[in-house]
């Protein structure tokens, strides 16, 4: 393999293991005491100070020889699977040569002379960066992860072993309609193409273990895993089922999401508080997979444009990876999931489009008794265990249901979810990639099940629309009696061509769902309505003011805390009142204010909202108040002022002395005294790093395979999300046609190799809430993917650039 700049490593960053470091700098002060030493001390003084350094060193050797044994064995691991520029490879099923070029950035730009060429050439590239990425969230999904990471995985084998995707994924597939049973046979054809060309990767090298050949149903399962994040709530539905249980209906729809905006205090409210609120029976900000999507069109601009940024967990590599394909009279960019060749946002030339979470209501809990055809059965897995027995884990399913092992008040469960059925896996989204219009775009997701998504598409023709898509049950608007069936494409709700040449989607409730429910539990609308405040104040945005809404700030969640606080301390004078009265309204790292405003929310929504739900710890143990509507009853409780809804035992001076209190609690628990003493910045409070699942098995090589935790701005309720281990893991801005451009951002590099640059280049940039940074230099290098069988045509070469 010949090296290239793309491809170089950077050995310097092994200095951040912790015996390259000690050893490295004892050497060298030896070195340098040594070389003074020979200069202005007798002729001995050099070999002294020569055997001292030397005895440091062996003491440090000796005294962690088996972590230094074990860094060995990683360094290893990485520079034997460097790696350079490939040359010519063959890839089976090739039609004809497919040029690639990895680019200074990491992504590597595909020239094919068909769109299944071009998909063969992605797996190539995606394995060549992502291998151990990709074979690490399949054998999560499988859970199979035991037998490779050891016994400190077993829990997450348990936990997904008994939902039966590998069982779901292998059904789905081979449902699949042509096109996409193509696609995903391309796919796999070039992951396997590559590990039989690189070898393992570095982690797979590092635990011992080679990687099994790349399938087509590891992609369909890849596509359930990701599903399974964004729609799995069952602990929203079991605390839906204990509070109804619980309340009378007009206090449970208080409680519950589905109740309107500003819900009004029910009778008799004050009547069901507990002697004392239970600490934490509110599950406050729970991090649910979402993102913002927006395109900004109409008359008044020159041309549209879309902006996509994607709300997942952080981690190491990237959750999402850059592609670039080219086949004859197409082109698309866009950004896909490791494992997956579906462009999930992304544009050709001809549409754009993103997504979102549609927080569809996707799954219920039923009886585990069935219905009287089918009953449970219950079987014994084996778990594998790399370096222990075997564990056996005993797996109870109605059907494709798997029952839950803790019952819900009283009652064994199954639970029945959408993914389970075949074609919520049937990948007809992939055909988005090659649609000419927002037309073609509708009819193509008309015909498509799949994952449940909104989907907003915009073409060069300044047509724009947002749609509900995916596998979605038919269930009645009234929220009353069970799903029958599923909506066909027609009937699911959907917004085309708006007046105001606006879309927004940002997992709220922004289809009207007039004749039937879709949505649970959905977004509150801060950052939805924000958006939309912002793209009407920008008359004709360009990309720049698109990559500014992406970093907005603006809170707008606190301002009624901040509001009710500030009356609270009217007539104190202390700094803490003066502080929170000159907040600006954002989520800024060097904000103090927001920093007391987020920990009084949880503690006021703790002791007003755990007096009303302790009683439901009594029918269920586990019970927590997890709902994203939380603010709703909890502010109509605030600004009522009705003392008789005060917290038991919080009576003094009345509401305004319970705010008062809780400001104070607030502020002592961040380290401040009321009045006085330093609080710390937000951006302290919010510090953000990117952690590789290795660090979890060897925690000093953290800095090594991770990025280190830094201050940042923004909030789960802020356009900006980003809070420590959740935010944005892309953003894009996109223009449809010929003449468009596409952009992105991503938390960490596309490399999954800690010694390359292309590893965590891009996150100073995804970091920056300032303008984005010049553009990398173009060039890099080239290689070929040609037929197998076919003759070898060139070498590797650095090429240049070309403009866009």
């Amino acid at each position: 393999m010949t090296p290239c700049p793309v491809h170089r490593l950077r050995y310097r960053r092994l200095w951040r293991l912790p015996s390259v470091r000690t050893i490295g700098t004892t050497a060298l002060v030896t070195v340098a005491a040594v070389a003074l030493s020979a200069v202005v001390a007798p002729l001995w003084a050099p070999l002294v100070v020569l055997a001292v350094g030397a005895a440091v060193i062996i003491a440090e050797v000796r005294r962690h020889r088996a972590r230094i044994a074990i860094e060995l064995r990683l360094v290893r691991a990485l520079v034997r699977s460097g790696g350079g520029c490939p040359g010519d490879v063959e890839v089976p099923g090739l039609g004809a040569e497919v040029r690639m070029e990895a680019m200074p950035n990491g992504v590597t730009r595909i020239e094919g002379a068909s769109f299944l060429d071009a998909v063969r050439a992605l797996g190539f590239a995606m394995g060549s960066d992502r291998a151990f990425h990709l074979d690490l969230l399949r054998r999560t999904a499988k859970g199979r992860l035991s037998e490779v990471w050891g016994r400190t995985a077993l829990p997450v084998d348990e936990r997904y072993r008994p939902l039966g995707l590998a069982r779901a994924a292998e059904a789905a597939t081979a449902s699949l309609e042509a096109p996409e049973r193509d696609v995903l046979a391309a796919f796999a054809a070039g992951v396997n193409a590559s590990l039989r060309h690189h070898g393992s990767p570095f982690e797979a090298r590092f635990l011992s273990y080679r990687p099994e050949p790349w399938t087509a149903a590891d992609s369909v399962l890849i596509a359930l895993f990701l599903f399974h994040s964004l729609s799995w709530n069952e602990q929203p539905k079991r605390a839906d089922a204990v509070i109804r249980r619980v309340f009378p209906d007009d206090i449970a729809d208080f409680f519950l999401p589905g109740a309107e905006r500003e819900p009004s205090i029910p009778e008799g409210l004050g009547h069901l508080r507990a002697a004392e609120p239970v600490p934490d029976v509110v599950a406050l900000d729970g991090a649910v997979p979402g993102s913002n999507c927006w395109v900004r069109g109409g008359p008044d601009v020159r041309h549209p444009m879309l902006a996509c940024d994607l709300h997942l967990p952080l981690t190491m590599p990237n959750l999402l990876y850059e592609v670039d394909l080219r086949w004859p009279g197409q082109r698309v960019r866009g950004l896909a999931a490791p494992g997956l060749p579906v462009v999930l946002t992304g544009r050709n030339e001809h549409v754009a489009w993103g997504v979102t979470n549609l927080s569809a209501d996707v799954l219920d809990l039923v009886p585990a008794d069935g219905d009287g055809s089918a009953g449970p059965t219950t079987g014994t897995e084996r778990i594998r265990v790399r370096g222990r027995a075997d564990a056996q884990l005993d797996v109870t399913r109605v059907g494709t249901m798997p029952v839950s092992g803790n019952p819900l008040l009283g009652e064994k469960i199954a639970i029945r979810w959408t993914g389970h059925d075949l074609r919520s896996c049937d990948l007809k989204f992939q055909r988005l990639a090659q649609a000419s219009s927002v037309a073609e775009s509708i009819e193509l997701l008309e015909q498509a099940q799949g994952i449940a998504l909104n989907v907003l598409v915009a073409d060069d023709s300044g047509r724009m629309a947002h749609l509900a898509t995916g596998l979605l049950p038919r269930r009645p608007a009234d929220r009353r009696g069970a799903a029958d069936g599923y909506l066909t494409g027609e009937q699911r709700p959907r917004l085309v061509d708006p007046p105001s040449g606006i879309l927004v989607s940002a997992n709220d409730a922004a289809l009207t769902e007039r004749t039937f429910q879709i949505g649970y539990d959905l977004d509150p609308g801060h950052r939805a309505r924000r958006l939309r405040r912002l793209l009407a104040e920008a008359a004709d945005p360009d990309p720049a003011a698109m990559r500014a809404m992406q970093h907005d700030t603006a809170a707008e969640l606190y301002l009624p805390y901040r509001d009710l606080a500030v009356s609270a301390l009217a007539g104190r004078g202390d700094r803490v009142a003066d502080l929170l009265a000159s907040w600006d309204g954002r989520a800024d790292a060097a904000s103090q204010a927001f920093g007391v405003l987020v920990r009084l929310r949880e503690i006021i929504a703790q002791q007003v909202l755990g007096a009303y739900l302790a009683v439901c710890r009594e029918h269920d143990p586990d019970f927590r108040y997890p709902f994203r509507a939380a603010d709703g009853p909890l502010l109509a409780i605030l600004q009522a002022e009705d003392p008789s809804l005060l917290p038991p035992g919080e009576e003094a001076g009345g509401w305004a002395g319970f705010v008062a209190r809780c400001v104070d609690r607030a502020v002592a628990e961040l380290g401040g005294a009321a009045g006085d003493g330093r609080l710390p910045t937000w951006g302290e409070l919010n510090s953000v790093g990117l952690d590789h699942p290795l660090a979890g098995l060897a925690p000093w090589a953290g800095p090594l395979l991770g990025v280190a935790a830094r201050p940042q701005s923004g909030a789960l309720h802020s356009v900006r999300t980003c809070v420590p281990g959740f935010a944005a893991v892309g953003r894009a801005v996109l223009s449809p046609g010929a003449g468009g451009f596409a952009e992105f951002e991503l938390p960490g590099g596309q490399s999954g190799h800690p010694l390359r640059a292309q590893f965590d280049d891009r996150h100073r940039e995804w970091s920056s809430t300032g303008s984005r940074a010049a553009p990398a230099p173009r060039g890099g290098c080239g290689f070929v993917l040609r037929p197998a069988g076919s003759p070898s045509s060139a070498e590797p070469v650095d090429v240049g650039g070309r403009d866009e």
